[in-house]
């Protein structure tokens, strides 16, 4: 387990710096676009499944499903309320706004096959739900003088929602695995940096990549009962890397 412990301190910080870099060279949408696949919920659920159990896996993979609706509920909320506000109360606001959504998603009961398709549907309408772009914005210069701050956030929430997942129980962990980390640091930099509108940015390039993690959240859900963990996780991989593909296809044109 001592792997697990040096991957859980390393993963997120590595990546929030390959979106850094990625925003640098390709511009903030396509590293938002990478932030919203399944680069940190997937080893987040997989740490999970392997420290926690299959039963416990079972319960927490179900539950992923509505948390992909409160993920996208967060993503609306901030891009709407950080056009009133400063950084700081539109992320207390929206983390309050989020885990209240959350808490009346967990007392909601559907069929597998019902959070599926609305997991499978929850980010387009999410899109739809995104503020209209400014045609008068022009995209500041950002400072990028807090990749180091972005990338400790990050990791505190990495440990903090897989050493907690015992306490917190199978139902919270899996609403938690989808909390916004990469989009809600990222999206909250953006606004510290730039203003709203690179923020909206942000949440519009993550709603979009948010597909393909969304295909992984639901064959996890799907095989972890009637399959080994390798051979979940493995298809749940490919699913997404074949809808992320189209995905990329689909933006780039």
């Amino acid at each position: 387990m001592e792997a697990l412990t040096v991957g859980k301190i390393v993963a997120v910080p590595l990546l929030l710096w390959l979106c850094a870099a990625m925003g640098r060279r390709w511009g903030g949408f396509a590293a938002a676009v990478f932030a919203g696949l399944p680069i940190i919920s997937g080893p987040v659920s997989l740490v999970i499944t392997l420290e926690q159990g299959p039963e416990f896996a079972q319960v927490m993979t179900f539950n992923v499903l509505p948390g992909i609706c409160a993920c996208v509920w967060e993503n609306v909320t901030y891009s709407w309320v950080c056009r009133r506000f400063s950084w700081l109360p539109a992320i207390l606001i929206t983390l309050i706004l989020y885990f209240a959504f959350a808490a009346l998603l967990c007392m909601v009961r559907l069929p597998l096959a019902a959070w599926s398709a609305i997991a499978l549907a929850v980010p387009f309408v999410g899109l739809r739900l995104l503020p209209r772009k400014s045609e008068k914005w022009h995209a500041p210069p950002a400072h990028h003088g807090a990749p180091w701050l972005q990338m400790f956030v990050g990791m505190v929430a990495m440990i903090g929602e897989t050493e907690g997942a015992a306490w917190l129980g199978p139902r919270w962990s899996g609403m938690l695995i989808f909390f916004p980390v990469l989009s809600g640091v990222i999206g909250m930099f953006a606004h510290m940096e730039s203003g709203p509108e690179a923020a909206l940015r942000v949440f519009r390039g993550t709603l979009t990549g948010c597909t393909g993690a969304t295909v992984f959240a639901v064959v996890v859900a799907w095989c972890v009962p009637h399959l080994s963990v390798a051979a979940t996780y493995g298809l749940a991989t490919l699913a997404a890397m074949g809808v992320s593909g189209l995905l990329s296809l689909a933006v780039r044109k």
